[in-house]
């Protein structure tokens, strides 16, 4: 048995968070291709109708959205009534929707400290809490989470970012310890730059950097993986591009100087 089926072969559902554009929306078209159910929270009402009909169209996948914020938990408890009700179990939740603003600590206002760690850790908390009975239902399940290598480097100009997916990581340990009884399994997923619409840029600002379509498809080998494997944590770069603090080479012309 496969790990993304379940006794009758039945795909199951699989939560992605974040994901009306950027990594989120890449996710839920590379999952959708899989054949597996989503549903589908964000912020932006009309992205996520827009992917929700592509999807359906592209493959007659089931898709059910919720317009939410999920650093606020009533909108969490109100998205789970809206878009879970009737499901069962949770083959997957992709923790993905945060954000970032960069500045120092000096300048950073409260607002904005509280507003990254809303987005990236207290998002995180009230998906995990809100959906950790339906992935203990279904034995092989997997959380993914989208962490980053600001989690591990203290990058300066960061410090609300960094914070976060520095404490990210450690929910995401802790998810592992209380959960892995049930069968839960826990995968962070480190990326160093990504192509996508972070901080305001547009994709294709970033060249060098991981595409969305890249990272999409590495939560779709998760996938695949056997329900006794459990990957605990993935480094990803660009292999143009530099992991953290690391001063590596990135290109054959930059070896020869």
């Amino acid at each position: 048995m496969t790990a993304d089926t379940k006794p009758g072969g039945a795909r199951g559902w699989v939560l992605v968070t974040g994901a009306s554009r950027g990594i989120g929306r890449a996710v839920a078209l590379a999952v959708a291709a899989l054949g597996h159910p989503l549903v589908l929270w964000a912020r932006t009402t009309d992205d996520l109708a827009s992917l929700a009909a592509e999807i359906r169209e592209r493959w007659g996948t089931e898709v059910r959205v919720a317009t939410v914020d999920v650093a606020q938990a009533d909108q969490v408890d109100q998205a789970v009534t809206a878009s879970l009700a009737g499901i069962d179990s949770l083959r997957a939740v992709v923790v993905n929707a945060g954000g970032g603003i960069w500045g120092s600590l000096a300048d950073m206002d409260a607002g904005q400290w509280r507003e990254v760690l809303g987005a990236n850790l207290d998002g995180a908390f009230h998906t995990l809490k809100a959906t950790e009975p339906l992935l203990r239902a279904r034995p092989g399940s997997q959380i993914i989470g989208l962490a980053s290598d600001s989690s591990y480097n203290s990058f300066p100009q960061r410090g609300a970012y960094c914070a976060s997916k520095a404490g990210f990581l450690s929910l995401l340990e802790t998810a592992r310890g209380e959960l892995r009884a049930d069968g839960v399994r826990v995968t962070a997923l480190v990326p160093s730059r990504v192509d996508t619409y972070f901080r305001g840029k547009q994709p294709g600002a970033r060249p060098e950097a991981l595409s969305m379509a890249e990272i999409a498809d590495v939560v779709a080998m998760l996938f695949s993986v056997p329900s006794r494997v459990e990957i605990r944590e993935l480094h990803l770069s660009s292999i143009h591009s530099t992991f953290g603090m690391r001063t590596e080479v990135c290109t054959k012309e930059a070896q020869d100087d």
